[in-house]
């Protein structure tokens, strides 16, 4: 099993995030499929009972309909926005601005999912969550003997295949222009493996302490602090690299833009535009 990384993982995923993996209609078909999903995939971690199941439908139901009001028509507005920025070489201050606007929608969900979180999470009980935190240390525990044993060479070999898929989507055909900024994405994967699966096992360590902890008045400013600063346990000593991620991901994404022929170019405002069409007509309720 082959991760990348993310140093404050919980902002990796967003809804989306999600729907920009998908084309056409299929975004609003997952989107309205999306509680039901989140339901099934945390019942299946926790083994809910019938009353829990009944206020997870709830929480996440309230989620989505204040995701669909609020952060729908953003995503509309930002997607149309990126997409007449692509039509151009793209410098790191426009890219960072972008990555700023995403950072702070996921932010805004984060903020209104934790309460909803809480809630659920006082009524679980210890063998719930002992569950939970076994299968996160055994997930956790698979990545690193997969780092330990799998070959430098292998690693990157997948890294790079797992980034040409990922363009191929967005951009349309490769080109030799772009190999060396493939390969230069890998080696910096494989560069932040072992630091990143460290800091994964402090973040799980401090969550199965902060679960342990939940009816405390105090278990939502501590989530919310784990969420959204996890990088500053043990110290800070994981902050810097949550800034060298940052700065590289940034300059990356500029150097990748400036490579990018006109029919590259084409191909993702083509892709932006009708996810932004998408959102719209979502958030019109069509």
């Amino acid at each position: 099993m082959r991760t990348t990384f993310s140093w404050r993982h919980p902002r990796s995923w967003s809804l989306l995030l999600l729907c920009l993996l998908l084309t056409g209609c299929a975004t609003r078909v997952i989107y309205y499929w999306l509680d039901s999903a989140i339901v099934w995939q945390l019942d299946d971690y926790f083994s809910l009972d019938r009353s829990q199941k009944k206020l997870l439908d709830t929480e996440v139901k309230g989620l989505m309909a204040w995701h669909r009001q609020h952060e729908l028509p953003i995503y509309a507005r930002d997607l149309d926005a990126l997409a007449k920025a692509v039509a151009s070489p793209m410098t790191p201050e426009q890219v960072s601005l972008h990555l700023d606007k995403t950072q702070a929608s996921l932010a805004r969900t984060l903020e209104n999912a934790i309460p909803r979180t809480v809630r659920l999470a006082r009524t679980l009980t210890d063998a719930q969550v002992a569950h939970f935190m076994g299968d996160r240390v055994k997930r956790q525990q698979e990545r690193q003997h997969d780092f330990a044993t799998e070959s430098k060479a292998e690693m990157l070999k997948g890294f790079r295949e797992k980034m040409s898929e990922r363009l191929v989507f967005w951009i349309g055909k490769v080109k030799p222009a772009q190999e060396p900024l493939i390969a230069q994405w890998a080696e910096w994967q494989y560069e932040m493996m072992g630091p990143w699966l460290e800091f994964q096992g402090a973040w799980t360590q401090e969550l199965d302490r902060l679960m342990k902890q939940r009816q405390s008045p105090d278990f939502g400013k501590e989530l919310t602090r784990l969420l959204q600063q996890g990088d500053g346990l043990m110290d800070g000593r994981f902050t810097g690299y949550t800034d060298q991620s940052r700065q590289r991901t940034v300059q990356w994404l500029s150097d990748l833009s400036q490579s990018m022929d006109l029919s590259q170019r084409a191909h993702l405002y083509t892709l932006l535009k009708d996810y932004a069409e998408d959102f719209e007509e979502m958030t019109r309720g069509r």
